[in-house]
């Protein structure tokens, strides 16, 4: 890519696993050199931005807007730059392909103008595909390699924990050490996304979606022990917050409610930024990795 002057943008929009950043995020970065095959690409100013959840059907209508907002800023940053512009993307998706992930999928293909779509060995959703892209999209099916099998949940979890681990403490070719942060209660504040309500829950003038991009303060506690944090470049609560980028992560190690004090970790340390901090439903238990 280099000997052609190319730089395509790499972009995950699966929250499973988080190629680019921790799982709970999708995230795109400029592909500056190819990926080692035991690693990574180039981490060099990622964009990303929090999801909260490693599925994307517990949220479609926060997903779908984060979908959004990734392309916009894509793009305007590819209009900015012809050699980017010229470079193209390359799109990683979910793994859902019916209902709600085959709608998330043509979002995604029509939000970022995809030209190309490839088909791993799934000729019901290539013949679909096929059937309602525009047609300037190329959908093209490919055979799966032999010995090629469906991940186990196991699998995927011990994947998870594993990344986020890399996240703080690299790998063994770039080893980190990240640094254990002592705050108070009242120095931090801390927001989630309001969890799903029940249908018979609901207001009788509002919709289930009308919550799902809505922000609730989290009192510091016992329940925040293990979950990931992603401090928001964002300084006040409003509309907006859920769709800008974060700065980066940290986790609960440790709550005192008798002195009033969150245990971090972080791969920074003191002062840690003074900003509104998202809460993940991922969860790492450094003992545990």
């Amino acid at each position: 890519m280099n000997a052609l002057g190319r730089r395509p943008i790499y972009v995950d929009l699966d929250p499973c696993q988080g190629q680019i950043s921790v799982p709970g995020t999708i995230g795109a970065v400029m592909v500056e050199r190819p990926a080692e095959v035991n690693g990574s690409f180039s981490q060099a100013a990622p964009l990303v931005y929090h999801y909260g959840h490693t599925k994307m059907g517990i949220n479609s209508t926060l997903y779908n807007t984060l979908i959004s907002r990734m392309a916009e800023v894509i793009h305007q940053r590819m209009y900015g730059n012809p050699r980017i512009n010229c470079s193209g993307l390359i799109i990683n998706t979910c793994g859902p392909v019916k209902g709600k992930g085959y709608q998330n999928l043509t979002h995604i293909t029509l939000t970022f103008e995809v030209d190309v779509i490839l088909v791993l060995d799934q000729e019901r959703l290539y013949n679909e595909l096929v059937r309602d892209m525009p047609v300037f999209v190329k959908v093209v099916l490919l055979p799966k390699s032999r010995g090629v099998v469906e991940k186990s949940n196991k699998f995927k979890l011990e994947g998870r924990a594993a990344r986020i681990r890399e996240f703080f403490y690299g790998s063994p070719r770039n080893v980190l050490h990240p640094h254990t942060c002592v705050v108070r209660f009242s120095n931090i504040k801390v927001y989630r996304i309001i969890p799903p309500i029940p249908n018979v829950l609901m207001p009788l003038d509002m919709q289930k979606t009308d919550f799902e991009t809505k922000l609730e303060r989290v009192t510091p506690g016992p329940n925040m022990m293990y979950h990931v944090l992603a401090p928001s470049f964002s300084t006040t609560v409003g509309e907006n917050i859920v769709k800008n980028s974060v700065i980066g992560f940290v986790c609960v190690t440790n709550v005192d409610t008798s002195q009033q004090m969150l245990t971090l970790l972080s791969p920074q340390p003191k002062p840690l930024p003074e900003k509104i901090y998202l809460m993940s439903d991922v969860q790492f238990n450094d003992n545990n990795a």
